[in-house]
């Protein structure tokens, strides 16, 4: 989104919440502007507005940079994505009675990407030769759940923050690999 899109939202939202009249002294709003802009380069101006129009549905207070993107996460979002931990479940266990411990590959194809995923993670081997599935079941679910979150998260962050941290993290982690070898 550009500057001028985000005027646009800001104006969609002064009409929704008369007292979220930022645009009222332009000298003082450049800077708003500007990091509504950064913060949502990446979002196309259509999905903003429709986060934006939904999100006046849903409350009565104005939204933040947060707020947007979540609302553009949940309009964007693949509805694979929408699978809880306990319907993902059932797609290991179909898997598990219609395919077994023998076609791994067909019983991981028959899933949802984030299931197949999980189920990668945990072993599809291991769940077969499990003696007790209800523990199983509530491991997957607890990291079913876990990933899920995470996967969210991520999806918030702007494509050049990720990448900042992505930078940040590497560094501390060099920093600490250099470290460990001068104590040695």
């Amino acid at each position: 989104m550009t500057e001028k899109d985000v005027i646009k939202l800001f104006a969609i939202l002064t009409a929704a919440y008369p007292k979220f009249d930022t645009l009222g002294d332009l000298e003082k709003a450049k800077p708003v502007v500007k990091l509504w802009a950064e913060m949502l380069a990446d979002i196309p101006y259509e999905a903003a507005e429709a986060a934006v129009k939904k999100f006046i549905l849903e409350s009565p207070y104005p939204p933040t940079i947060a707020d947007i993107r979540r609302q553009v996460a949940e309009i964007t979002q693949d509805p694979d994505d929408n699978i809880d931990a306990a319907t993902a479940w059932g797609e290991v266990v179909r898997a598990l009675n219609h395919y077994g411990y023998y076609r791994p590959e067909e019983a991981l194809a028959s899933m949802s990407p984030r299931t197949a995923k999980i189920v990668r993670l945990m072993g599809w081997q291991n769940i077969c030769m499990s003696e007790d599935l209800a523990v199983i079941r509530g491991q997957f679910i607890k990291m079913y759940e876990i990933y899920t979150q995470r996967e969210k998260q991520e999806a918030l962050l702007p494509p050049n923050l990720k990448q900042t941290i992505l930078q940040i993290a590497q560094r501390r982690r060099l920093e600490l690999i250099e470290g460990g070898k001068k104590e040695a």
